[in-house]
């Protein structure tokens, strides 16, 4: 697959690849032998522990836990940076002026006319900060996803007594997305036949035929979702019926998984640097 968007069904097909979730893989790694709810537990520790701490340093170090788990569960290394990267990189842009609005120690200055752009120290921390936390609680999450795949997130939120409303619509939500991607590159591909046009890069003219296709395809889907819902009531589904919760069958490892993880995060909270 090429990963770099070169038209609007490439750019299609790269979305669905970063939304897809589920992790196929031959070699189970070590998180896949712990009990799905002390698993998922102590990865949630993870993020709740990145809320308590303001520190450069101890977020780097739980970004390196992380990193670790990640290694020892075995799921593929670039596939997992691909799907981590970019939520970081918009929230990094999304805070950019950050820096020039913080006061504080003096870092940097530029001069743009009569205006003059000065970088503090105290804001390029926060910016930092809020970076590094975003992407941890995004790795985590992800993290979750591609061990257990969406049925194991499912059965978690099950297990936590959420209620069956949500965990049904979440999952029905994440099954539409990618058949309303099918649907939109099917029409994308019924366009191109009919123009006669290669379309092998993104251009103005595909950029402005977006909306079009985007009308066409909320009236698809709506009409598809009703459709499927029918379906599914003539075969007896019941929108108030709860997903089917994990039981906790904890062994030794599973308790001493959690505990050394636990024990990390309270020994990286106790850095303040």
């Amino acid at each position: 697959m090429k990963y770099a968007p070169i038209s609007v069904r490439g750019l299609l097909s790269g979305l669905e690849y970063l939304l897809y979730v589920e992790e196929s893989n031959s070699h189970p790694g070590i998180l896949h032998r712990i009990d799905p709810l002390t698993r998922n537990i102590s990865l949630i520790l993870i993020i709740f522990a990145s809320l308590l701490t303001h520190s450069i340093l101890a977020l780097s170090l739980m970004l390196l836990l992380v990193g670790a788990l990640v290694l020892i569960s075995g799921v593929n290394i670039r596939n997992y940076l691909l799907k981590t990267s970019l939520i970081p990189l918009f929230s990094l842009i999304i805070v950019i002026p950050i820096p020039l609005i913080t006061p504080g120690t003096f870092l940097w200055s530029a001069s743009l006319g009569s205006l003059l752009l000065t970088v503090s120290y105290e804001g390029v921390l926060r910016v930092a900060e809020f970076v590094l936390r975003v992407w941890l609680c995004v790795g985590v999450a992800v993290l979750i996803t591609m061990v257990g795949g969406i049925n194991g997130l499912l059965s978690f939120l099950g297990a936590i007594r959420l209620p069956g409303l949500f965990t049904q619509t979440l999952a029905l939500t994440y099954r539409y997305v990618f058949l309303s991607i099918d649907e939109s590159m099917r029409m994308l591909l019924a366009r191109d036949a009919r123009t006669f046009k290669k379309r092998n890069r993104l251009s103005l003219e595909d950029l402005r035929g977006i909306s079009g296709v985007i009308t066409a395809l909320l009236v698809r889907v709506h009409e598809r979702s009703d459709r499927v819902y029918l379906a599914m009531r003539a075969r007896g589904f019941s929108i108030s019926s709860r997903a089917s919760p994990c039981r906790w069958r904890p062994n030794f490892s599973d308790i001493a998984f959690l505990a050394l993880l636990s024990s990390l995060l309270l020994l990286i909270l106790t850095i303040r640097v």
